[in-house]
């Protein structure tokens, strides 16, 4: 099983509740949404709150490693939290032992520590955000230490694009090494109401000047003094910078506890706060303008967590946040003045309430969790080289071997076959060991060997069904179990509702993908007699109303003695097992009967099965399809690939797949279409390019890959 070993660490104390404590535990997160991604996340210092780490319990693929817990294996930490040097010192003796595939830190201090030590660096992602983004406030020291930085590693994150310019005009770098690392906050579960129930504002976070921690404070003390009915509920407990000073801890500490309406809960878990978000009404995400400007270059988390949860939140007007939110955005407020305003207006316009929290709760979906994988799936899984292993299986494989061929050619893939016998006989034990082995499973056919991986997939393999036809009228499909399957492939648009009719398949569970062909190996020159050859491919069993095409060529035949019908495919008698039904027999018997003894029966050619069907299609000019139902008939789509001309019974989806003017309701009709065509070179070019475009192995397999690439960054 292929997963990707991360080694996650932040010189951040996990007992204070800020920002970078709050990424750190959303990276944790984020990384391990996917199970093949094993997480071990080193922490700074020992454990005395539990509020952000208790959110991190039962994570399967996370491991916290705490170095404090088991001072008998790391004798030389430190007192009470580690330093970047002790640090680097475990993260070197982990990346020993568990040779990780990446290591993501955070802190420029950490970064140039870890420079020294070759083999993490190598495999190392420093998230830079401490440093100065104007040049004015920039010192040489910090410039020379980011240059190293850049210099030193092969990748580093930065938060935001406006980061991103701000680090290369500081630096003069190109940028070619920074990948974006925005913001994120937990996904979305479910579209919120909108609904201003207690005039609550709910601020949570750090208490510093530039939060405006004592301007919230007037605004309460201004509004109760104009006995308005609002309250405050303020959730945080880190004073930092000038408000650390104690006689300003000791002030902004009263206030927070008399103040009749601001309710100070002090630090709680990520998880309440986030509960608290949710029972509260409005949001304050307004800082200063040292913080909040129009050359701001990093996005509040704060801001963002409020959105989630659909709650409207007074902020500064930035360039940042008109990007975010739009011109528009009601609440935008830049003066203590102008915060009242805005708090007012919330809370007593219901319609301006509502379109602000609709525009907060738009602009979140781009930073989820999921998302931010999403964009970060191919980067992160950069680093993991091992190959993709991919299983197919099932009992016959012929329309799903150029796909095989195709992820054998893949450097990135390994294949293993697992060959069923029929629909349930398999080598049970050899299945076990795929299932131990792959990362995914591509089932052909929806049969037995769907049921079996359905109830044995591991948790983090993807596995995917592919249906054709014959599923529908067997119970298999109900048998599957549903909740394991990641994806089924139909081949027709009609099988599609089909599908979802009779056995209630989820039709988000479906996706429609064509049957692929190899249309480069079908274009060939027609033979000069090809206007006058018809065609068959394959006439087993009897639904593929072999007497009909029959029925099509006598007409034509009695128009012209010229027309000959090729029928290419294994005959009754080489299968003991259908001439065993008595019904197929007799269809056969009679029909053969009647060709023998018809006087037209020399100009009806039986021609082996096999692969030379590039060359075969070479004399056919018209390819009859004249079965009674199917599924997508493959043979349809190679001909139109060699320029044969389509001439399709109006069976139940035909028109699904492929162009109305083939399709025709009766035999007279067949007949009358196929006098009506006159195959020149540009008609067949023009049958090639839709086979071309519609068919292709090249394109469905891509199509495929693609898929398998999606579900695999889930």
């Amino acid at each position: 099983m292929r997963t990707l070993k991360v080694l996650l660490y932040g010189d951040i104390d996990l007992n204070f509740m800020d920002g970078s404590a709050v990424w750190l535990i959303s990276m944790a997160q984020m990384l391990t949404q996917n199970q093949n991604i094993e997480v071990d996340l080193l922490i700074k210092a020992p454990r005395k709150q539990k509020y952000l780490i208790e959110s991190l319990d039962g994570i399967p693929n996370l491991h916290l490693i705490e170095p404090y817990a088991k001072k008998e294996r790391y004798p030389f930490i430190p007192s009470n939290r580690l330093d970047v040097e002790t640090a680097v010192k475990i993260m070197d003796h982990l990346n020993q032992e568990n040779n990780y595939h990446l290591v993501i830190i955070r802190g420029q201090n950490l970064a140039l520590e870890l420079s020294k030590v070759s083999s993490l660096k190598e495999k190392t992602v420093p998230y830079i955000t401490d440093f100065r983004h104007d040049k004015k406030e920039s010192t040489s020291e910090e410039r020379r230490n980011l240059t190293y930085i850049y210099d030193e590693f092969q990748h580093i994150f930065l938060q935001t694009k406006e980061t991103k310019r701000a680090f290369e005009k500081l630096l003069k770098v190109d940028g070619h090494k920074v990948v974006l690392l925005s913001p994120m906050v937990p996904n979305v579960e479910e579209t919120p109401q909108f609904q201003n129930k207690n005039n609550q504002l709910v601020y949570a976070g750090k208490f510093h000047e530039d939060w405006h921690t004592e301007e919230i404070i007037q605004a309460a003390i201004h509004m109760k003094e104009q006995q308005k009915d609002i309250n405050f509920l303020i959730i945080g407990d880190k004073f930092q910078d000038r408000l650390r000073e104690k006689e300003n801890v000791l002030r902004i500490r009263k206030q927070l506890n008399e103040l009749e309406n601001i309710n100070w809960l002090g630090a709680v878990s990520r998880k309440r706060s986030q509960e608290l978000i949710k029972e509260s009404d409005i949001g304050i995400a307004w800082r200063s303008a040292y913080i909040d400007n129009d050359e701001s270059v990093e996005l509040s988390c704060k801001l963002l967590e409020y959105a989630r949860i659909g709650k409207p939140a007074i902020l500064r007007k930035t360039k940042m946040h008109v990007e975010l939110l739009g011109e528009d955005y009601p609440l935008y407020a830049n003066t203590p003045e102008e915060f009242e305003e805005k708090v007012f207006l919330a809370t007593t316009d219901d319609a301006i309430y509502i379109e602000s929290a609709r525009q907060m709760f738009e602009a979140v979906h781009n930073y989820t969790y999921q998302a931010s994988y999403n964009r970060l799936h191919d980067f992160l899984w950069s680093h993991q080289k091992d190959k993709k292993k991919i299983v197919f299986a099932g009992h016959d494989l012929k329309f799903a071997r150029m796909l095989i061929n195709y992820f054998e050619s893949k450097e990135d893939y390994e294949v293993r076959i697992d060959q069923w016998e029929n629909h349930t006989k398999h080598d049970e034990d050899h299945s076990k060991k795929c299932v131990e082995w792959a990362d995914i499973v591509f089932c052909e056919w929806g049969l037995g060997n769907a049921q079996w991986y359905s109830q044995h997939k591991k948790k983090q393999q993807k596995l995917i069904v592919r249906l054709h036809f014959q599923e529908k009228d067997l119970a298999y499909p109900r048998k599957f179990n549903m909740e394991n399957i990641d994806k089924i492939i139909v081949i027709t648009a009609y099988m599609f509702e089909e599908f979802a009719r009779i056995f209630g398949i989820p039709r988000h569970k479906m996706i429609y993908i064509d049957n692929l062909v190899d249309t480069k190996e079908l274009t060939t020159q027609k033979t000069k007699d090809s206007s006058l050859n018809l065609g068959i491919l394959g006439i087993l069993p009897a639904r593929k109303r072999l007497d009909l095409a029959v029925d099509v060529f006598e007409k034509l035949w009695e128009k012209d003695n010229r027309y000959k019908l090729f029928v290419k495919g294994k005959l009754p008698q080489e299968l003991p097992w259908l001439m065993g039904r008595k019904k197929e027999k007799e269809y056969y018997d009679q029909l053969f009967n009647r060709i023998n003894s018809a006087p037209w029966r020399k100009n009806i050619i039986f021609e082996k099965h096999g692969s030379d069907i590039a060359d075969w299609f070479k004399k056919i000019g018209y390819l009859l399809s004249t079965s009674d139902y199917e599924g997508s008939h493959v043979a349809v789509s190679e001909a139109m690939a060699s320029g044969t001309v389509p001439i399709i019974r109006n069976w139940k989806g035909a028109e699904t797949i492929y162009p109305g003017e083939f399709i025709q309701p009766t035999i007279e009709k067949m007949v009358e279409k196929i006098e009506e065509v006159v195959p020149t070179k540009e008609y067949r070019e023009k049958l090639k390019t839709f086979a071309d475009h519609k068919f292709s192995k090249e394109e469905i397999c891509d199509e495929i890959e693609t898929l398998i690439e999606t579900l695999y960054k889930r």
